[in-house]
């Protein structure tokens, strides 16, 4: 089994720290993990031993036959007749760049299916579906509106649920309320927001746990996040892109529908109820009709 199966098929219980090792591994994988001992445990912010004791962890004798599987895993892969057809594939001079931009996309896609490990996302469900926590979204300039599309779900599916918008001192007057029974749901992709730090560092303090949602450098939010969802951020466009963060978005999303499915059934039906009375939207008039 490859190195970065492990890492993801969700098998290892691997402890806070050693999920640190994890991120960094797989936000640049397999490079992170050529470099030495100290090298990894300063980049995944924890210490010398942990990194040698994740290496066992993996089935290896020590971190030096960590790193040789790692090489091995490089070799085959430059050897590969697949990936070599895999890399080969038009460029922007043999299509125009709607299509070099999509394939970017399906490559960003496909590369965020590596970087996240199974137990991290299983994680962020559970938070959402904790039916006596309290649920709040957050993101920055850019990430606001993917926030509102969590809690746009999510207010649907459950109660207790609430989008942090507004201004600066709109936003702060929620830390009021937050503590043990909370849980933040926080967007923050490079460059990183300093307002949205700080509300969530406080927000930490006071109990709240904290899920977030970030890019494969890792906001510093990372620091304290009881959960950290990372993606791929950078494509063809000067901008960075938002398709792989929509995408783990709407898959919190449906994995979190199928768990609340008895649960929410009722609150669903009731929300439908009322925007057919108020006519809503043009379908009111058919009570079979589903529109979020």
């Amino acid at each position: 089994m490859a190195i970065r199966d492990r890492l993801t098929d969700g098998a290892i219980a691997f402890t806070r720290s050693e999920l640190k090792i994890v991120r960094q591994l797989l936000s640049n994988y397999p490079a992170a993990g050529l470099n030495t001992v100290a090298h990894l445990a300063a980049s995944a912010g924890v210490s010398n031993p942990t990194v040698v004791r994740f290496a066992s962890k993996l089935g290896f004798e020590g971190y030096p036959e960590f790193q040789k599987a790692l090489l091995d895993e490089v070799q085959e892969r430059m050897s590969s007749p697949l990936s070599m057809l895999d890399e080969r594939r038009p460029s922007p001079e043999q299509e125009n760049f709607y299509q070099h931009f999509l394939r970017a996309s399906i490559h960003a896609l496909e590369s965020s299916m590596q970087m996240l490990p199974s137990r991290d996302f299983e994680a962020a469900v559970e938070a959402a579906a904790d039916m006596n926590a309290r649920i709040h979204c957050l993101g920055g300039r850019f990430s606001g509106f993917l926030a509102g599309l969590l809690w746009s779900h999510m207010k649907q599916l459950r109660g207790d649920t609430r989008w942090i918008n507004g201004s600066r001192a709109d936003q702060v007057d929620h830390l009021v309320d937050l503590g043990k029974r909370d849980v933040l749901f926080v967007y923050d992709y490079r460059r990183y927001q300093n307002d949205t730090i700080r509300f969530a560092r406080q927000a930490s303090a006071q109990g709240a746990r904290i899920v977030l949602f970030t890019d494969r450098w890792l906001s510093p939010i990372a620091d304290f996040a009881d959960v950290t969802l990372t993606v791929p951020v950078d494509t063809v466009s000067p901008y960075d892109t938002m398709v792989p963060a929509v995408a783990q978005t709407e898959a919190l999303v449906a994995a979190l529908t199928g768990r609340l499915a008895g649960d929410s059934r009722a609150r669903i039906r009731r929300i439908e109820e009322l925007r057919r009375s108020y006519a809503i939207t043009e379908d009111a008039f058919n009570p079979s009709a589903a529109d979020e």
